[in-house]
């Protein structure tokens, strides 16, 4: 794994389980783990919902996890364009929120980038969370 340059994309909001499995996994499968967090306005185009938690802060909770050598916020999941800027040899799927291995590998056709898409991801209730938290409005925080 010389110089194995991997790249994670997704969402990451309502960080959980789930989306730790896949950047463990990640990590062990590559020398340098790259993760591309979505925007704001790309994650709510692929998903039909705003993220809760805003883009900076799905950022610096990526960045926090053991194995991530970098974190990129990306305006639109287009992994050709983010191969072209950050050159990795494998990109990595298995969030809910990411692409998934076909289309990653339609995406990649003829760029020599290897697809692994992880199956068996850890079980999340952010599904639940997601729900429960629809339509709440936060209080004004006082600072």
């Amino acid at each position: 794994m010389d110089g194995l340059v991997g790249y994670a994309p997704g969402v990451f909001d309502l960080f959980h389980i789930g989306h730790l499995d896949v950047l463990d996994r990640a990590e062990m499968a590559c020398d340098r783990l790259v993760v591309g967090v979505l925007g704001d306005g790309a994650a709510e185009r692929l998903t039909g919902a705003r993220p809760i938690v805003p883009l900076i802060e799905r950022m610096e909770i990526v960045a926090a996890v053991r194995g991530v050598a970098e974190v990129v916020a990306v305006e639109e999941l287009d992994l050709r364009a983010a191969h072209a800027e950050l050159g990795f040899s494998v990109v990595f799927t298995g969030c809910p929120d990411a692409p998934s291995g076909a289309a990653a590998e339609q995406a990649l056709t003829g760029t020599g980038v290897r697809v692994v898409a992880f199956t068996g991801v850890a079980e999340t209730a952010g599904p639940v969370l997601r729900a429960a938290l629809a339509g709440f409005e936060p209080e004004e925080s006082v600072a």
